[in-house]
């Protein structure tokens, strides 16, 4: 278990040179690249993002009125309005950004197609909720506002959570705070033996 915050995270330029991302945790692959990422996008402007070869990415709305993604591939537009509710694409699909009433913010999740896969759920919650979570084998834990308790752990606004296991074990989130939002991603490498 390793709790970030603030001082650990890096603000990092977007590869197209069209905005920045700040990025929260990433595994690096040998090739310099990443098996897997979480970061924290500010989009101001419409416009196209990033290519990323061999990269299925989950997009989500955390702030704002959303935006409509087009693609240059058969895959219809779509609208993302709703918060914290999960849309994937493939990193390598030419991808166009449209807002719908102003600047956003989402949260992304990029993880390498031939290293494994990630599941990302979103969570508005309220004082004294208290969520049961999957550990195995790996499963990070981004609290975007409010403060909450895990594993004896206190978290705070805009805190990460890191828990791994090589047993399929559980933990306990707990709300402390009027109201939370919590983005919690499993992360699994393909041939991965834990639940």
């Amino acid at each position: 278990m390793k709790l970030y915050g603030a001082k650990n995270y890096r603000r990092m330029p977007w590869k197209n040179g069209g905005g920045s991302t700040l990025e929260l945790l990433q595994d690096p692959a040998p090739d310099g690249g990443f098996n897997w990422r979480l970061s924290i996008a500010d989009v101001a402007t419409p416009g196209p993002f990033s290519t990323f070869e061999g990269i299925d990415r989950q997009i989500m709305l955390v702030n704002g009125h959303g935006m409509v993604l087009s693609f240059d591939q058969e895959a219809p537009p779509v609208v993302i309005s709703k918060p914290l509710r999960p849309q994937a694409f493939k990193g390598e699909w030419k991808t166009d950004c449209r807002l719908i009433d102003g600047a956003i913010q989402d949260f992304n999740v990029m993880v390498r197609r031939d290293w494994g896969m990630a599941a990302v759920n979103g969570f508005d919650l309220v004082k004294d909720q208290r969520l049961t979570l999957a550990v195995a084998p790996l499963t990070i834990l981004h609290l975007l506002t409010g403060s909450a308790e895990c594993q004896g752990q206190k978290l705070q606004d805009g805190q990460t959570l890191y828990l791994e296991s090589e047993t399929t074990e559980t933990t306990t989130f707990a709300v402390s705070s009027p109201k939370a939002r919590l983005v919690a991603i499993s992360l699994k490498a393909h041939g991965s033996e834990a639940a």
